[in-house]
């Protein structure tokens, strides 16, 4: 039922429902009405750039280009202003592809970028909201904690916006899917995304929730390979992508990208391991992400010794990429059980919970990266979250139940 006022006239649709009958107008395609619905939206808000930029993006679908651009001109300083550069720069390309004449965003992103180290204020670089200040010394701090960005200067900079192609991409929508290629770089300019692995029983699990300013898509971009996963907008985004030609370009000349960028994968892929591992399927995800901190790289090449059987051993292992070759030997010496385990599967979990030898032989099949956990970060990850030690005395079980299985179906020698 619509609410009236007592004077007998509609009363106005203020804060959640005003935006919801915006976002529907939205939808149906209306974009004049839902100009003015968001325009009320941004009138009740008007420090919530989100709002400010539909009210942007619905001026240039009804045709007002230049209204769109004025909008879009004063987000964008909004966003330098406080230093999210990445926000900056993808409202900067949104500008630049409704009027390629519009430079001055990415033109004073360049000057604060080349002024940062000297500590200069840049009384060009006003602010938007009388009193707010220190424009110049937040973008130089957004700079620095943006990894891609960092170590730019501001020829550099100008250099990497114009490499950058925009993407928009609508709330559910995927920006790929596992399968695809991993052909592009990311950085979410606008909006929130996640990314999702599926399981040992098929279920899709969130492995990790990126916000605006962050980088994806790095896995299998530096692999060269498809990606394993899924990428999915929770929110209508803005998306920068950069290809391989111009990144190897980057790399080349600027090695130090190239690094940031696989620091950043390394970190990715565990949490994503940890994500599909049943072992921690009882861990919060926020918590997976500190416990990647507590293990260590070791890679292994083909054929090399992982672990020996009859060994003393106070470490468990988490395959991160690549497989290996399990055998187990009976009392004559011959091999009465083996297995190939790959990416999320682990082993060592005899001699961590028990402190017994080891009672298997692993080789590496190919190239190995696998994470290694001590028994004393083991026993500290176990305090905080029980079901850890749980799932892996579990396993434990299993294995032995398995190794007996196949010894006891082994044809009797003659």
């Amino acid at each position: 039922m619509s609410k009236f006022s007592l004077f007998g006239a509609k009363a106005k649709k203020t804060g959640k429902s005003l935006r919801e009958d915006a976002g529907r107008e939205l939808l149906a395609g209306n974009y004049a009405q839902a100009l003015e619905l968001f325009i009320q939206c941004h009138e009740e808000k008007p420090d919530d750039m989100h709002v400010y930029a539909k009210v942007a993006e619905l001026r240039a679908k009804t045709g007002d280009a230049e209204g769109a651009v004025a909008d879009y001109s004063k987000i964008a300083k909004a966003y330098a202003e406080q230093g999210f550069v990445v926000q900056a720069i993808a409202i900067s390309k949104i500008i630049l592809r409704i009027d390629p004449s519009k430079t001055e965003i990415k033109d004073k992103l360049r000057k604060l970028s080349e002024e940062r180290g000297g500590g200069k204020d840049d009384d060009s670089f006003a602010s938007v909201a009388p009193g707010e200040g220190h424009a110049a010394d937040n973008l130089r701090s957004g700079l620095a904690k943006t990894p891609l960005l960092s170590g730019m200067s501001g020829e550099q900079l100008e250099s990497f916006v114009e490499s950058l192609e925009l993407r928009n991409v609508a709330a559910g929508e995927g920006i790929w899917q596992a399968g695809s290629p991993g052909e592009y770089l990311y950085l979410i300019g606008m909006g929130q995304v996640s990314l999702l692995a599926t399981d040992a029983q098929g279920r899709k699990q969130v492995f990790s929730q990126l916000k605006e300013g962050d980088f994806f898509g790095e896995r299998s971009f530096m692999a060269r390979t498809a990606h394993k996963d899924d990428a999915i907008a929770d929110v209508d985004c803005t998306i920068l992508m950069l290809d391989r030609d111009t990144f190897d370009n980057w790399v080349a000349k600027y090695p130090e990208i190239g690094t940031t960028v696989e620091e950043f994968y390394r970190q990715r892929v565990l949490a994503r391991v940890l994500a599909i591992t049943p072992v921690f399927e009882g861990v919060p995800s926020d918590a997976r992400i500190a416990l990647a901190d507590q293990f260590t790289l070791r890679t292994f090449e083909d054929g090399e010794l992982i672990m020996k059987e009859g060994e003393i051993g106070d470490t468990f292992y988490l395959i991160r990429s690549g497989s290996v070759a399990l055998t187990v030997t009976g009392p004559s010496g011959d091999v009465v059980f083996s297995a190939t385990l790959s990416e999320g599967e682990f082993v060592g979990e005899v001699a961590l919970l028990t402190g017994r030898p080891r009672t298997a032989t692993i080789f590496a099949k190919g190239s190995v990266e696998l994470m290694e956990l001590s028994r004393s970060a083991f026993d500290l990850l176990t305090e905080k979250h029980p079901s850890v030690r749980e799932v892996v005395q579990s396993y434990l079980r299993k294995r032995a139940e398995e190794t007996i299985q196949a010894i006891r179906q082994r044809p009797a020698k003659s």
